[in-house]
C-alpha cells in the first residue's frame, strides 16, 4: 500500500515523518529522499538526489568490509539510496528509469534478506511532477511503487506533498485506485493548541487570541511563543501579520483584475464562498480553484472533496477583502 501524506503547508508533515523515523524499531531500515532541497529540471537531477555515491567512500574510510546492501541492513536510516559510483555512472548515462528501479528493488530485497523491513519515504513529490523521460517520470515511479508494495510486498512507501491537487492527479492517472491510502496531516485542534501554548507559559487570554487569529497552524504557534518570550505585544504582532498576509492576497487577486477579468471574477466567486463559511465542498477542480491553490491561498482536500483556506490568518484576510469589495 502506498501512503500519501498530505495537508496544508506548514502543518507538520515532515516533522511527523521525522518523529516516525526516530521511533521505529530496529527491525526497520528507512530510506529518506528529500526532494525539497534542490531544484530539478532534468531526470539526471533527480538521479543525483535519489542516489548517494558517497556511501561507498565512507565505508572505505571506516574500513567496513561489506557489500553496500549488507552494510545498509545494519543501519536504521539512510538519506538517499547508497550506490557504487561505477554503477551510478552507468545508470546516470542511461535515459531509461528501469535500470534505476532494478537497483532499488535489489537493495530492498537485500534488506529483507537480513530480516529487516525497508521503508521508502519521498518528501515533496511535486518537485518532479513535470519531469519527462519518455513520458511522465512520476507515473512510472508510482507504477514501480505499486510493484514494490502490492505485488512484490518488499517495502512500505510514504509519499509527502503539500499539493493535494498534484496527489489527486497522480492518483487518477497512474491507476492507483485501491492501491493507496490518504493520510491527512492537518493543523492542531483547539484543545491541542491551547495545551501546547500553555506549556510555553501563554495565559488563557493569550491562548484564545492566538487561536482566533492563527488556529492550530504549528509554525504560527511557534512564532507566537517567540513573540511572547521576546516580551512583545501579541495583538500588535498579529495585526502586522494579518496586514501583510491580506496585502499579499490582494496583490494576487487585484493583479488578476488588471490582467484577466475573467480569471478575477472566477477566483472571487470561489473566495465568495468563504463569506459565511470556513470551508465548503466542491464537485470538480476548476481552473480558478487550481490557481488559488497554487498561490497557497486555499487548500483543496481532494480525498474529502472539500476546500478551506490554507490557514486561519488566510481565512480572516479573505473575509476582510470580501467585506471591502462590497463596501
Amino acid at each position: 500500500m502506498i501512503n500519501f501524506i498530505y495537508g496544508p503547508i506548514n502543518s507538520g508533515k515532515t516533522t511527523l515523518i521525522t518523529n516516525l523515523i526516530e521511533n521505529l524499531s530496529e527491525n526497520y531500515v528507512v530510506f529518506y529522499i528529500n526532494l525539497r532541497q534542490n531544484p530539478f529540471s532534468t531526470y539526471k537531477d533527480f538521479l543525483e538526489e535519489l542516489f548517494d555515491t558517497d556511501f561507498e567512500e565512507d565505508m572505505v574510510e571506516k574500513k567496513i568490509k561489506k557489500a553496500i546492501p549488507d552494510a545498509i541492513a545494519d543501519l536504521k536510516t539512510v538519506f538517499g539510496i547508497p550506490i557504487p559510483l561505477k554503477l551510478f555512472e552507468r545508470i546516470f548515462s542511461s535515459e531509461d528509469p528501469k535500470s534505476a528501479f532494478r537497483y532499488l528493488l535489489k537493495i530492498m530485497r537485500k534488506v529483507k534478506e537480513h530480516n529487516k523491513i525497508p521503508v521508502l519515504i519521498i518528501d515533496e513529490l511535486r518537485v518532479i511532477g513535470d519531469l519527462n523521460v519518455d513520458g511522465k517520470l512520476i507515473y512510472k515511479l508510482f507504477n514501480f511503487f505499486i510493484a514494490l508494495t502490492k505485488e512484490l510486498r518488499v517495502c512500505h512507501v510514504f509519499a509527502l506533498s503539500s499539493d493535494s491537487l498534484f496527489i489527486e492527479k497522480v492518483y487518477n492517472e497512474a491507476m492507483l485506485q485501491d492501491r493507496c491510502k490518504y493520510l491527512l496531516v492537518d493543523d492542531f485542534d483547539k484543545e491541542t493548541t491551547k495545551k501546547f501554548l500553555e506549556k510555553y507559559t501563554l495565559n488563557k487570554e493569550e491562548q484564545e487570541i492566538v487561536w482566533n487569529s492563527f488556529g492550530g497552524k504549528p509554525i504560527f504557534l511557534s512564532n507566537c511563543i517567540n513573540i511572547n518570550f521576546a516580551g512583545k505585544d501579541i495583538n500588535e504582532e498579529i495585526r502586522k501579520i494579518l496586514k501583510m498576509r491580506k496585502g499579499q492576497i490582494e496583490e494576487i487577486i487585484y493583479t488578476l483584475k488588471d490582467e484577466n477579468e475573467e480569471m478575477f471574477k472566477g477566483c472571487t466567486d470561489v473566495l465568495e464562498k468563504f463569506r459565511n463559511s470556513d470551508n465548503f465542498d466542491y464537485l470538480n477542480v476548476t481552473k480558478y480553484i487550481r490557481f488559488l491553490c497554487e498561490k497557497n491561498i486555499i487548500f483543496v482536500n481532494s480525498a474529502e472533496k472539500n476546500i478551506k483556506a490554507q490557514s486561519k490568518i488566510n481565512l480572516i484576510a479573505i473575509k476582510e477583502i470580501l467585506k471591502e469589495m462590497t463596501n
